[in-house]
C-alpha cells in the first residue's frame, strides 16, 4: 500500500503512503479487541495490496484563495522482488503532461527508497534525494516521501484509543511517532495520530503534525469499494492547515482503477521508460 495511494502508496504509519497509491487492501486476520499497537499496525501494513495496478487519477489543488489547479495523472504498479515498483506520468493539463515519477519502494526500512522526477521542459530525469523527500509533490499537499511506504520498525506505537468510530465505522486510534532523526527529517513529519479500520485494516483518516513551519495535515479517504475483494478508497482528501487557516487542500479521485492487470510489465519501470512519457 515495510507495506505499501504503496497511494497514494503507502505509509499508513502516517495515513498517506498507505492510502494513496497502496490503497488497495484485504483484512489480515486480527482480532477487533487486540491492544498491541505494533501488532495492529504491522497487520496493516501486511495486509494483501493486489499486484500490477494500473489507476487513473484527477488531482484537485485548492490554494488559500480558493483557486484550483486540476491535474489527471496516470499510475501503474507491481511487485518485484524485495519491494514494489510504481510508475506516474501526468496526462493533463499541457503544461505538466509527460512529467513523471518513478519510484522504488523496497521492503527493507534500512535501505532508502529510490525516486527518479522526469521534467520534459528540461529533458531528464533527476534522482530525489533524502533531503528533498519530505518536499511537496508537484505543488499538491503531497509530499514525495509520502509515495513510499515505511517499515513499522522505523516507528514507535500507542493506542490512544481501542474504539475511535469514524462515520459509524469501528476504528482504533493509533498514535505513531518516529524513531529516529534520520525518518523525521526525510518525512517531515513528527508525530501522526491514525484512525485505522477494523474490519478493513485500512487507515480512514489522520492528523499528522508536520516539522516545518507548526502545520497539520489532515488526511480523509473516502468512498471506499471493493474491487475483485479488495477494498480501495477511491477519493483521498488532504488539507494543510496552520492554526485555524486552512493553507491548501488536494483532492484525489480515483477515475479508474484496474487490479491484476496483464498489461502491466517490469520494463514499464525503468528511467528509459520514464523519460518516453504517454
Amino acid at each position: 500500500m515495510k507495506t505499501r495511494f504503496r497511494t497514494l502508496g503507502a505509509r499508513a504509519a502516517l495515513g498517506l503512503a498507505a492510502t494513496l497509491l497502496a490503497a488497495p487492501t484485504t483484512a489480515t486476520a486480527i482480532e477487533p479487541t487486540e491492544t498491541d499497537a505494533a501488532k495492529i499496525m504491522a497487520a496493516v501494513e501486511g495486509r494483501d495490496s493486489g499486484d500490477k495496478m494500473v489507476a487513473r487519477m484527477q488531482m484537485t489543488i485548492r490554494d488559500s484563495a480558493g483557486r484550483e489547479r486540476v491535474r489527471v495523472v496516470q499510475s501503474r504498479s507491481m511487485k518485484v522482488p524485495g519491494g514494489r515498483k510504481q510508475l506516474m506520468i501526468f496526462e493533463s493539463p499541457a503544461d505538466v503532461r509527460n512529467t513523471a515519477l518513478l519510484t522504488m519502494d523496497y521492503d527493507d526500512g534500512g535501505k532508502d527508497d529510490d525516486q527518479w522526477l522526469y521534467l520534459p521542459s528540461l529533458h531528464k530525469s533527476t534522482r530525489i534525494s533524502s533531503a528533498d523527500k519530505s518536499g511537496a509533490f508537484m505543488g499538491s499537499d503531497f509530499s514525495y516521501a509520502d509515495m513510499t511506504k515505511k517499515d513499522p520498525k522505523d516507528y514507535e506505537y500507542k493506542v490512544s484509543k481501542p474504539s475511535a468510530p469514524v462515520g459509524g465505522e469501528d476504528c482504533w486510534l493509533i498514535e505513531a511517532r518516529p524513531k529516529s532523526e534520520k525518518e523525521k527529517r526525510e518525512t517531515g513529519y513528527v508525530k501522526s495520530l491514525v484512525w485505522v479500520s477494523k474490519s478493513k485494516l485500512l487507515p480512514l483518516q489522520s492528523k499528522i503534525w508536520v516539522a516545518e513551519g507548526k502545520k497539520i495535515k489532515l488526511l480523509k479517504s473516502d468512498k471506499i469499494k471493493q474491487i475483485d475483494g479488495i477494498w480501495v478508497p477511491h477519493r483521498m482528501a488532504v488539507r494543510t492547515v496552520r492554526g485555524k487557516e486552512v493553507e491548501s487542500t488536494t483532492v484525489l479521485d480515483f477515475l479508474s482503477v484496474k487490479l491484476n492487470d496483464g498489461s502491466v510489465k517490469a520494463s514499464d519501470f525503468t528511467q528509459r521508460r520514464l523519460e518516453q512519457g504517454l
